[in-house]
């Protein structure tokens, strides 16, 4: 177990999840910026997204799963700060396993901010989502009603209410709602619309956009990793609140999005069809976050190139299952 004091801005950090989308990229910066880091993670999808800074002695690796209070005792032992990013991630995955989602994502979040409430670490953070704004129209803040329109969506929401009542002057949580993920990680995921989009088109130089006129906020998982640190990095000012994390300014319709793959690949077969297989649409203001000095350095467009480069080089299959939470 990390036996290391925390002083000064230098904190031990567990995270869950750790070794995946977002925590295989959050472990690295974490270790960057000077802090132990304990990962606690089931390891479902293996172990290759950390296997590289395995070696490294501020790390911890920890098998355990969230679901179990004694993994989580245990896990919690000489921690400062937790970045709770352990979940059943998806629609579809949440969709298929809905018990398991609702004691993952809601009833374990709700054990583990009571624990270490408990314990009295006072840096909780938790991974949250945009997708509790559901299908709204008008530009959505913080204090926005809020309608989800999946499983996923509503154990989210359900975990914020618990974790946020749990608040007291000395544990005071902070919640990030994520915009749409996109962008390649250690752990990738070809289940997310960016990445998707630009297997499809790889594989079979066609794509299909639903719909086109439902919003999404796109947020790089870069982005959201630097985020989950800044938070810490600062979390005097943010404890106690909720804020969305994206940019204004990377609010797209789908059909936009049609476009930018257009530009990318003119070569491509890109249809529209009126069908709307996902009714979410949210418009969403990041303005909370960017008052934080917080802003986004990664688009869209040269993710793709980025994206369909890799899978070339790489001689990659996007359609592998490894590459997705969940598969049809």
């Amino acid at each position: 177990m990390i036996k290391v004091n925390g002083s000064g801005d230098h904190m031990r950090v567990l995270v869950t999840g750790g070794a995946g989308f977002i925590g295989s990229i959050l472990v690295r910066m974490l270790l960057e910026d000077g802090h132990q880091v304990r990962v606690m993670d089931t390891f479902n999808y293996g172990f290759d997204p950390l296997r590289d800074i395995m070696p490294r002695k501020e790390l911890e690796i920890y098998p355990g799963d969230i679901r179990n209070p004694a993994d989580v005792l245990k896990g919690l032992n000489e921690i400062d700060a937790i970045v709770h990013l352990a979940a059943i991630v998806g629609d579809p995955a949440c969709a298929v396993q809905a018990d398991k989602a609702v004691e993952t994502n809601y009833l374990s979040s709700l054990r583990i901010a009571m624990s270490a409430r408990d314990k009295g670490i006072n840096t909780f953070i938790f991974a949250s989502t945009c997708s509790v704004y559901g299908a709204k129209d008008g530009i959505l803040d913080e204090g926005s009603e809020l309608r989800p329109q999946s499983l996923y969506a509503e154990t989210k929401l359900l975990a914020e209410k618990g974790i946020m009542d749990l608040t007291t002057p000395k544990f005071e949580p902070i919640i990030l709602r994520l915009g749409t993920l996109y962008g390649l990680s250690p752990r990738p995921r070809f289940d997310l619309v960016i990445n998707y989009l630009t297997g499809k088109i790889m594989m079979e130089n066609k794509a299909l956009i639903f719909g086109g006129d439902q919003w999404r906020p796109f947020l790089h998982v870069h982005d959201a990793a630097r985020c989950f640190l800044f938070a810490l990095t600062n979390h005097q000012s943010f404890k106690g609140g909720t804020y969305n994390v994206g940019s204004t300014s990377e609010n797209y319709q789908m059909k936009e999005v049609g476009k930018i793959f257009e530009r990318v690949f003119p070569e491509a077969d890109i249809q529209y069809v009126s069908q709307v297989k996902d009714p979410r649409s949210y418009r969403v203001s990041f303005n909370s976050i960017e008052r934080k000095g917080f802003g986004l350095t990664i688009g869209i467009e040269p993710t793709i190139r980025e994206i369909s480069a890799w899978i070339r080089e790489m001689n990659i299959n996007p359609r592998s299952p490894k590459y997705y939470n969940y598969q049809p």
